[in-house]
């Protein structure tokens, strides 16, 4: 078995019978409900890196989306380009195309 390439069955017959496992096994941050679709080709889970660099809401969609690995990678790449269309409106008071809405404006400030 591979490290790098060790799959989660792996993983849990290797670590069978240790007294951290039980404890680490535990922590949200180490589960994913519904499915395995983060967790096949990255080094680091999405919410892992968007809370380290201070990510907000829309682009952390943009990262969690585009880094899934599914079948049907043309949905979540139109879900991941609306995410970037309301970063644009609500966050820099723009268009798709960067034009500035004016009075249309959803623009916040955090």
């Amino acid at each position: 078995m591979s490290i790098d390439n060790a799959t989660k069955r792996e993983w849990d017959e290797a670590r069978k019978g240790t007294e951290w496992d039980q404890e680490i096994d535990m922590l949200a941050s180490r589960n994913q409900v519904g499915g395995d679709h983060y967790n096949r080709k990255t080094k680091i889970q999405p919410i892992e890196y968007i809370l380290a660099n201070n990510i907000g809401w829309c682009l952390g969609n943009v990262i969690k989306l585009i880094t899934r690995d599914k079948e049907n990678n043309v949905q979540d790449l139109l879900k991941a380009k609306h995410y970037i269309e309301l970063e644009l409106e609500m966050v820099h008071g723009c268009d798709k195309n960067g034009n500035k809405l004016g009075k249309y404006t959803k623009e916040i400030s955090i």
